[in-house]
């Protein structure tokens, strides 16, 4: 008994030197000296296709819960997108279909032939992934009708209680995280690449699902170039992330004042933002 608690203590105290150590690398003055702590990874792409959920998590990073919609997008939209990375001659690492949860669009396998035919033809090497949570009956056999050349991620939640970073936590509404250096991102612009959602390019998707929320309308409507840092989505979007605080997983649902106000003004009126 005494061992185990010892080891919680051990992982609490390295988990707060962490978060410590992050936080002093994103203040303004060491990011001027040492740059952005995290870069844009262009060679991989999230694909949110719906905002649809049968599961609807807590504490969704892509507002699942907190802001349920059936939008998504069309596969005129992923037609626009392969025909823009074949244009400008890019050979992606991956591409992730996710949500929302991906099975329940209509068009999924028309969207995922679109995807396998730019793999085919332009560029064998790319790995054209999907993202599921595995629950229920309707997505296991969705999952079971798809492409052999599609790679499953399969999640197999069971259910809406998960473990996940607290998203609405607003590092804005904190006065510590306030003065922060945005353009720091965090590692979903590295290791995931940057989104694209229905209403453009964004330095990961979580900026997407934000964007869909708060309404800034400003997803770029043409494919980024590789030197497009997305520095002005990154300060602009980060500072409503509870993902840049570097805070450990929880199953439980905080939120701060922003993002309540937020989905409040979204429930009254949705945002009338522009299509990619």
């Amino acid at each position: 008994m005494l061992i185990k608690k010892l080891k919680e203590i051990r992982h609490v105290i390295r988990n707060k030197l962490i978060q410590l150590l992050c936080y002093v690398r994103i203040q303004k003055p060491i990011t001027l000296i040492l740059g952005p702590k995290y870069k844009r990874n262009p060679k991989m792409i999230e694909i949110d296709i719906t905002y649809d959920c049968n599961l609807k998590c807590f504490s969704c990073d892509r507002s699942c819960e907190q802001a349920p919609s059936k939008e998504q997008m069309m596969v005129e939209q992923i037609r626009k997108f392969t025909e823009e990375i074949v244009k400008n001659n890019v050979k992606l690492d991956r591409i992730r279909v996710l949500g929302g949860e991906p099975t329940l669009h209509a068009d999924l396998l028309e969207i995922l032939n679109v995807l396998l035919d730019y793999k085919q033809k332009y560029s064998s090497d790319t790995q054209i992934q999907l993202v599921t949570n595995g629950c229920g009956e309707l997505v296991n056999r969705k999952l079971s009708e798809l492409p052999k050349d599609i790679d499953i991620d399969n999640t197999s939640k069971k259910t809406k209680v998960q473990q996940f970073h607290p998203f609405n936590i607003a590092p804005k509404d904190l006065l510590l995280w306030k003065h922060s250096d945005y353009s720091n991102g965090c590692m979903a612009i590295a290791k995931c690449g940057f989104g694209l959602t229905r209403y453009g390019y964004y330095p990961c998707a979580i900026a997407g699902g934000i964007d869909r929320i708060l309404g800034f309308d400003c997803g770029r409507k043409e494919f980024p170039s590789n030197d497009d840092a997305m520095i002005d989505e990154l300060n602009l979007f980060c500072k409503y992330c509870g993902r840049f605080l570097y805070v450990s997983r929880s199953d439980k649902k905080p939120m701060s004042q922003t993002w309540n106000n937020a989905y409040k003004k979204y429930n009254r009126a949705k945002p009338d933002l522009s299509l990619y």
